[in-house]
């Protein structure tokens, strides 16, 4: 076997590897995700500071949701998370925090802002690769 042969297929693992952990995030994210909107639904859900609604929420779950799993990536023998892993993670644990301050931008136009400068994100970057 050459070694580009062999490259090609270590590098196949590590994305089949990236996507197992990307699977186990979104896996989680959904069932929060869930969680919150059922709790909103079945009006049992508490307030944050001066937000009435279920984005918050979903932004103090996904915080540390992401924030546990980069820990464990990093600390053991699965792939390191990326530098957008980290970003994404910031990003949620920034929303979270901002639900518990007042900084007078309330809580549900916080998630969505960062909601819609993620996808914003997201796209840019999947034309700049087919630009390229």
């Amino acid at each position: 076997m050459t070694d580009t042969m062999k490259k090609t297929e270590q590098q196949q693992q590590q994305n089949d590897e990236r996507k197992h952990w990307e699977t186990i995030w979104w896996g989680g994210a959904f069932i929060w995700i869930g969680l919150a909107l059922g709790a909103e639904f079945l009006d049992i859900l508490p307030q944050i500071g001066d937000t009435t609604g279920w984005w918050p929420w979903i932004f103090i779950g996904l915080g540390p949701w992401s924030l546990i799993l980069n820990g464990y990536r990093q600390a053991s023998d699965a792939p390191n998370p990326t530098m957008w892993d980290w970003v994404w993670t910031l990003l949620f644990v920034g929303v979270a925090i901002g639900a518990f301050t007042d900084f007078g931008f309330g809580g549900e136009a916080l998630g969505v802002t960062v909601l819609v400068g993620m996808g914003a994100m997201i796209l840019i970057k999947a034309l700049i690769r087919d630009a390229e």
